[in-house]
C-alpha cells in the first residue's frame, strides 16, 4: 500500500517538476541569453515547445480518463455548452480582475504582462493561445486532473489542480485568474472526460483577451 502511495505521488509531482525545469527556468534563462535581441515571448515559444514534448510523453504513459466512443447530438450540445460558460466565465473573471486594484498592486502582473505582450501579433498567437494552452492542458487537466480523479474523487482532483496552476502563473493577479479557470476546466474535463473541450476552452479565451486588448 504505502508503495502504492509513493508511486502515486511520484506520477503527481515528477511532471509538475519536469514543468519547472524545463519551462519555466528554460523560460528565464532563455531571457538572459537572447531576450533583448529576440523578445522576450519568443523565449516563451521556444520554452513551451520543448517542454511540450516530455510532458506529451508522461500524458501518454499515465492514466487517463476515456470518452464515450460514439458522439450524439446531445453530447456535442453539453461539450458545446461546457466550452461557451468556461470562456464566459474567463471572460467575466478577466473582467473583474482588471479592474480591480490588484492590477496596479502586482509587480508580478506587470512583468508578467509585459513579457506576454514583447511580440507580433501571430507571435502572440502562437504562443499564448496554442503552445502553452495545450502544454498547461496537457500537464494539468490531461495528467494531475485525470490521475486524481481516478485515485481520490473529484474534490481532491479539482483543488489540488487549480491551486497547482494558480501557483504555476507567479503572481496574485493571474493566481487567481488561473485557480478559478482551473476549477471549470477541471469540471469539464472530468464531466465530459475529453482534454480537447479544454484545449480548445483555454486556446480561445486566450485569444479572445489577446483581440480586445
Amino acid at each position: 500500500m504505502s508503495q502504492i502511495k509513493s508511486n502515486r505521488i511520484i506520477q503527481i509531482v515528477y511532471p509538475l517538476l519536469v514543468y519547472f525545469f524545463v519551462y519555466q527556468l528554460g523560460v528565464s534563462a532563455l531571457i538572459d541569453l537572447i531576450g533583448d535581441k529576440y523578445g522576450r515571448l519568443s523565449c516563451l515559444l521556444i520554452a513551451g515547445i520543448v517542454c511540450l514534448i516530455p510532458i506529451y510523453q508522461i500524458f501518454k504513459s499515465v492514466p487517463k480518463l476515456i470518452p464515450e466512443n460514439t458522439l450524439s447530438r446531445k453530447l456535442v450540445i453539453q461539450y458545446a455548452l461546457w466550452v461557451v460558460f468556461t470562456i464566459f466565465l474567463g471572460l467575466l473573471v478577466n473582467i473583474a480582475l482588471s479592474h480591480s486594484p490588484l492590477i496596479t498592486e502586482s509587480s508580478g502582473f506587470a512583468k508578467s504582462s509585459a513579457i506576454l505582450s514583447d511580440g507580433s501579433l501571430l507571435l502572440k498567437i502562437l504562443c499564448n493561445c496554442l503552445v502553452i494552452p495545450i502544454l498547461e492542458e496537457l500537464l494539468m487537466r490531461g495528467i494531475i486532473v485525470g490521475q486524481l480523479y481516478l485515485w481520490h474523487g473529484l474534490l481532491p482532483a479539482i483543488i489540488f489542480s487549480s491551486i497547482c496552476f494558480g501557483i504555476l502563473h507567479n503572481n496574485i493577479v493571474q493566481f487567481l485568474y488561473a485557480m478559478i479557470i482551473g476549477i471549470a476546466l477541471g469540471l469539464m474535463y472530468v464531466k465530459t472526460k475529453r482534454l480537447s473541450l479544454c484545449i480548445i476552452a483555454h486556446c480561445l479565451m486566450n485569444l479572445i483577451v489577446i483581440i480586445f486588448s
